[in-house]
């Protein structure tokens, strides 16, 4: 017969283990409750990051709005005015790594024709391919956000002046390169025309014009493209020289007289006849 004692240290043992699984059960609760909560947490970010994408981005061509270059302008003057200043106070960060950013506005020639005589279906399908296009034209640090309509506006950071005009005409030749196919299997050919300009616009004077009068001159500058013969591209740069006061006067209504002066450069590639004018109505 089983002692007093040996009953009771059964007794016992089958308690601890009843506890031990009892305990074990909790938590396999808990870990799968846990589990349960990282998940809906991480579908919730996912679902949140999907609003903010939705909240920033173009429904169509996939390319950034306006929203989004709102939000994001302010950070990149930020670092272009913190790269300067370093420069400024002689720190050793001078411009090793150039911080100004270019802006070129790009905008589909002859758009409205296609609308006109294809439908609105085959407009959208051209709009999402000329993006396409325009993507594979950048850098992964570059931003593409479209403006409105047919207009794109690319916004290139650390980018070189002494590049700029290959930037434009790479992506000029790119467009018109391009075989636009419709769902019918017609085949469009388009352009584009094409207006740049830096921020800062004087080099290491970023407090001269904000980043919307930038804009502001590359839109002037896309529709002397325009005025050129379209499938061209303009762009405006302050000569090295070029006085702060007499830019800030004069821009952007005298444009032919700071170019005059000495005090700006326009570039340009327009189509053979073209004349760069800048002082005529919008085409």
């Amino acid at each position: 017969m089983l002692s007093l004692f040996s009953v009771v240290a059964i007794i016992f043992q089958g308690r601890v283990v009843a506890l031990r699984r009892r305990n074990q059960h909790l938590e396999a609760m808990v870990e799968a409750r846990s589990r349960e909560v990282q998940v809906k947490a991480l579908e919730l970010e996912r679902a949140n990051e999907a609003l903010r994408d939705q909240s920033v981005t173009d429904p169509l061509t996939g390319a950034y709005n306006r929203r989004y270059l709102g939000q994001r302008m302010p950070e990149d003057v930020a670092r272009v005015r913190r790269a300067y200043e370093n420069v400024n106070l002689g720190k050793k960060a001078a411009l090793g790594e150039i911080p100004d950013l270019q802006f070129l506005m790009v905008d589909l020639d002859y758009f409205k024709t296609v609308n006109d005589v294809h439908g609105h279906a085959a407009g959208d399908r051209v709009l999402q391919d000329i993006a396409a296009v325009l993507k594979q034209c950048l850098r992964e640090t570059d931003t593409l956000t479209r403006w409105g309509g047919e207009e794109f506006l690319i916004v290139a950071r650390n980018a070189n002046r002494a590049m700029a005009s290959q930037v434009a005409e790479r992506i000029r030749s790119a467009v018109e390169a391009h075989d636009f196919l419709l769902e019918n299997g017609t085949v469009l050919k388009r352009t584009v025309s094409l207006g740049f300009a830096f921020y800062p616009f004087l080099p290491g004077r970023p407090d001269l014009f904000d980043w919307q009068k930038i804009i502001d001159l590359a839109d002037l500058s896309m529709y002397a493209a325009k005025r050129g013969g379209r499938n061209a591209w303009v762009g405006l740069l302050a000569a090295p020289e070029a006085d702060p006061e007499r830019l800030e006067a004069g821009l952007p209504t005298c444009i032919e007289e700071l170019v005059g002066e000495g005090h700006l450069k326009a570039l340009a590639a327009l189509q053979p006849g073209g004349e760069l004018r800048w002082d005529e109505p919008r085409p």
